[in-house]
């Protein structure tokens, strides 16, 4: 935790994410009154904390690993009823796609031998 105090933790974080607001006609919603019983609650003049994370350096690992979790099942299973339906559709949205220059950089970086890159 950020302080000693989870409770004031807790509530800066709630108060930064969530806003309970009176409709108020004509009025864009940002600028609608906070609703009386939700202030009561979050309290008067409570902070706001924001939730990051710092950003982790790219890394061709990082991107097997979201493929291993993230799209392998979904990209098995589209493959499997290609072959059930005798379809090419996978291979084709594959052959459709087009790298941009930063998957170029990264495959000529993959592709590089140790004595290019010292060099």
């Amino acid at each position: 935790m950020f302080y000693d105090n989870p409770e004031s933790t807790a509530f800066k974080i709630i108060n930064r994410y969530i806003r309970f607001v009176d409709k108020e006609e004509g009025k864009p919603r940002s600028d609608w009154k906070l609703n009386d019983d939700w202030a009561w609650f979050i309290g008067e003049n409570r902070e706001s904390m924001k939730l990051t994370t710092k950003p982790e350096p790219y890394s061709f690992r990082r991107t097997l690993n979201w493929i291993s979790r993230q799209v392998a099942p979904t990209l098995k299973m589209a493959m499997k009823l290609d072959e059930i339906n005798n379809t090419q559709i996978i291979n084709e949205i594959i052959t459709n796609a087009e790298l941009k220059e930063r998957h170029e950089k990264i495959l000529k970086q993959q592709a590089a031998t140790a004595e290019e890159v010292i060099t």
